[in-house]
């Protein structure tokens, strides 16, 4: 006891100082770091939510400043001005609808005139005005229409503009229709839809309100491919403002669908650009009637100073409706006052789908309420954050796409740092064994021995765990229901037979090297031993996906050790589960050939290399394969024995990719004792 230390064992003294000491303070740190994680990883979600949020604002004021561009100087004329806001209006999903004011507050886009009371019209010749009141007269009081119908050619004959042209075509279409001169009436209102489209009566109502009517009223299923462009035509006109809106044309528009989807009730898609125009010029009379009186009343009582610029001389203004989600683009320096009506949640939707997140760490869901919302709370990760100006009541709220993502996080590195301060550890001790293995100078028995050590410690370590783990859960009441009690006896006990059979397999090895193997031999049904051991392996099958196939002679018996045989085919068995990777099944089979019994276990795992088959039997001896597999090198070992110990052999048939056959071969009734 008073002796010095050799110098190699105060080597390895001061190497397992260092080891502990090296291990204790990459626990404490690691321990330190998971402790910390949590409120680094929220300040750091906060940070991205702020920055998120700041993104929103700015991508907010862009899109605004850059649908506004272009109109800081007044375009001339009239019409280039609508072309441009429809233009831009188009090309952004978030515009409900572009508008031009006149002075007096009236709408010239969309082109909406209210039907007067007293509309003046152009003077008619004194030729005309006769000519279309004998018209008049031999149509309707003397019903002579042929007579009509010359008074009224004799109207376009002598018409000087577009007012009396219009007026005489009118009357043709009419009369030429209760002549039923189909044809001619059809010419007749063709004129004035592309000719006169926008010229009105007297009574303010412009004449195509008249005419395509009455065309649809004429016009058949033979004649409607020839008459579809006209009414689209129309309906286009209409909805760029080129034949005005009044308040019959909802009605009008209504009817005029109706017919239309009667002559295309076999065919409906023909009607597809149709419907779209009906439905902008449907929105153009809501924006009319909804927004008419406010906006012209804006425009007119000098208030738009007291408002904010969008830095291209247009205001922003609040919603007349009250609606939150809606802003008006007003710009009133032009000479017509023109802008837009935006909706507040599809632009809203149109930023969240631009690469806001490109560079964050985590992803978040942007959300939008009413109200207003603190974010001093503690540990709350909703940020909220006020859209004003533009929208002083809307509210943008960020949070995690994954609620649980921070738990999961922590959880996720707290493992990373478990494992790595474990492995670092464990390389540590393997260092001290290498160590301790250069000092015996043993190498070849200590390299060996080493190996052995390791892989009984992972084997027995593995089946350990698990009855640790699930045995501590139950012990502190962790576990509530029955079923899961029962599922977690189960895994104990199948692991505990795991465990009981590598110990056996080390026993055995133990016993056959010093000579003291006992064998007990009966005459035992061998069919009988191969399904028991098999459904010792039920839970293994189940569990790793195994199809097991059973081609067994229930007849066939022999004089043999049933604990020993038992063993082999669990060796088997067990190494036939471990070396499948893809193609799990396995078949054994029991059969008689001449005076032979055949046991076969088969697999279609990985298989062994030739040049190795002959080595697979050493003690100690395991298989270098790609695959990271667990084992003593004890099993194989063990039941070659143990066949040789029953005056039988054990053959093996492998390919590399295909799989294994171990086949052990007894004679049937001469057995060494």
């Amino acid at each position: 006891m008073n002796q010095k230390l050799k110098p190699a064992s105060r080597l390895s003294v001061v190497f397992i100082l260092v080891v502990v000491l090296s291990g204790s303070i990459l626990t404490w740190f690691s321990i330190n770091n998971i402790s910390n994680q949590k409120v680094l990883t929220e300040k750091r979600i906060l940070e991205e939510q702020r920055e998120l949020s700041a993104r929103f604002s700015d991508t907010l004021q862009k899109q605004i400043e850059n649908i506004t561009a272009g109109f800081s100087n007044e375009i001339a004329p009239i019409d280039l001005l609508k072309d441009s806001l429809v233009k831009e209006a188009a090309e952004s999903d978030f515009v409900i609808q572009s508008f031009i004011l006149a002075n007096n507050g009236d709408f010239l886009y969309p082109n909406f005139r209210g039907i007067e009371v007293a509309q003046s019209a152009p003077k008619l010749s004194s030729r005309f005005k006769t000519a279309f009141s004998k018209g008049e007269k031999a149509e309707f009081a003397e019903s002579n229409l042929n007579a009509a119908k010359a008074n009224y050619i004799q109207c376009l004959t002598i018409s000087t503009g577009a007012f009396d042209s219009v007026k005489a075509l009118n009357a043709l279409g009419r009369v030429s229709t209760k002549l039923q001169e189909f044809e001619n009436a059809i010419q007749h209102y063709n004129t004035i839809v592309s000719t006169y489209f926008n010229v009105s009566d007297e009574n303010g109502i412009p004449y195509i309100y008249y005419a395509v009517p009455q065309l649809l009223k004429i016009t058949t299923t033979d004649n409607f491919e020839k008459q579809l462009p006209v009414f689209e035509s129309v309906f286009e006109k209409m909805e760029k403002g080129e034949i005005p809106l009044n308040f019959n044309t909802e009605d009008w528009l209504t009817q005029s669908i109706k017919s239309l989807q009667e002559l295309t009730v076999d065919n409906p898609s023909k009607l597809e650009n149709i419907k779209t125009f009906e439905m902008h010029i449907l929105q153009q009379l809501q924006f009319v009637d909804e927004y008419k009186n406010a906006i012209s009343e804006f425009t007119q009582n000098g208030s738009s100073g007291k408002f904010l610029n969008t830095g291209n001389d247009f205001k922003i203004v609040n919603s007349f409706s009250g609606d939150s989600q809606k802003l008006f683009l007003i710009n009133t320096n032009f000479t017509n006052p023109a802008g837009f009506l935006i909706d507040g949640e599809k632009l809203f939707k149109t930023i969240v789908k631009t690469d806001l997140q490109s560079d964050f760490e985590f992803d978040y869901i942007i959300g939008f309420a009413t109200g207003y919302r603190s974010n001093s709370t503690k540990n709350n990760l909703v940020f909220s954050s006020q859209l004003n100006p533009y929208f002083p009541e809307q509210q943008l709220q960020i949070k995690l796409s994954d609620e649980n993502l921070i738990n999961g996080l922590i959880q996720r590195r707290s493992w990373i740092y478990g494992i790595s301060t474990i492995l670092l550890l464990v390389a540590m001790v393997l260092g001290v064994v290498l160590i301790v293995r250069d000092i015996s100078r043993e190498k070849h028995l200590a390299r060996l021995q080493s190996d052995f050590i390791s892989n009984v410690t992972h084997e027995l370590k593995t089946p350990l765990t698990s009855i640790s783990m699930f045995a501590e859960s139950m012990l502190l009441k962790r576990v509530k229901k029955n079923s899961d009690k029962e599922e977690y006896l189960s895994i104990i006990l199948k692991e505990s037979e795991r465990l009981k059979r590598m110990i056996n397999n080390i026993l055995e090895f133990s016993k056959l090297e010093k000579g003291k193997s006992d064998y007990q031999f009966v005459n035992s049904n061998l069919a009988s031993l191969v399904t028991t051991a098999i459904q010792e392996f039920d839970y293994w099958f189940e569990k790793e996906g195994f199809e097991v196939v059973s081609e067994l002679d229930n007849q066939i018996e022999a004089k043999v050790d049933p604990e020993k045989m038992k063993q082999v085919f669990e060796n088997l068995l067990n190494n036939a589960i471990k070396y499948s990777s893809q193609n799990k099944k396995i078949i054994s089979r029991l059969y008689l050939n001449t005076d032979k019994i055949h046991i076969e276990i088969e697999d279609h795992g990985i298989g062994i290399p030739k040049n190795e088959i002959s080595k697979i039997f050493e003690k100690f001896y395991r298989i270098n394969h790609k695959e990271s597999i667990s084992g003593t090198g004890l099993g194989l070992t063990v039941v070659n024995e143990i066949v040789q110990a029953h005056d039988g052999k054990i053959e093996v048939v492998s390919e590399v990719g295909k799989g294994s056959k171990f086949s052990i071969i007894l004679h049937q009734q001469k057995v060494k004792p």
